[in-house]
């Protein structure tokens, strides 16, 4: 796919991800989208995410890694199950309000890609699922970070140790994570 064509599609499964208005019409409208996906291209976005998880401290890493693929395939597996059953029970609420605003940063941070466009749309889709679908946080429970502080879930809240610190992050999904800041 050349980057024109990469660009027009990223346009496209935007402007429909933006006509969504509750969770369950994105669920169904990320569900066309990750549909149009082969496991091939889950497997290369695996590769993706092991080659931007070099630059990163081996120990980091390694307790890291496998929480990542855990979240990316689950993340798809549930979406497509969920969605294939004939009555998919899902909540008929209103998107966040921030929904908006992600579609704009999705869009953004793909068309300024120089490759991988078409992946880096799937990364965000299956985060739009978790987010803004199922209420997930961003980075599943127990994701590490330096100083040894964890994503956890307390009395049925998440709570992320870094939340209120990474909305600076261009590209991040912190700001549309339902996690709130944990005490540290």
């Amino acid at each position: 796919m050349s980057r024109g064509e990469g660009g027009m599609d990223v346009r496209r499964v935007c402007a429909r991800l933006r006509s969504a208005t509750t969770r369950a019409e994105l669920a169904s409208t990320l569900y066309r989208e990750v549909s149009g996906y082969s496991l091939f291209d889950l497997q290369a976005l695996r590769g993706r995410v092991e080659r931007d998880l070099q630059s990163v401290p081996a120990g980091y890493r390694q307790r890291l890694y496998p929480l990542m693929m855990e979240m990316l395939f689950a993340t798809h597996h549930t979406l497509i199950a969920t969605m294939r059953r004939p009555d998919p029970d899902l909540p008929d609420e209103p998107l966040a309000g921030e929904f908006q605003e992600f579609c704009g940063m999705v869009e953004k941070t793909c068309l300024t890609r120089e490759s991988d466009q078409r992946l880096g749309l799937l990364y965000y889709l299956l985060a739009a699922f978790n987010i803004f679908v199922l209420a997930l946080p961003a980075h599943p429970v127990g994701t590490p970070f330096p100083g040894g502080l964890t994503v956890e879930v307390r009395n049925g809240e998440y709570l992320c140790p870094v939340r209120e610190k990474a909305d600076d992050v261009e590209n991040a999904l912190c700001p549309y994570c339902p996690a709130k800041q944990s005490d540290v």
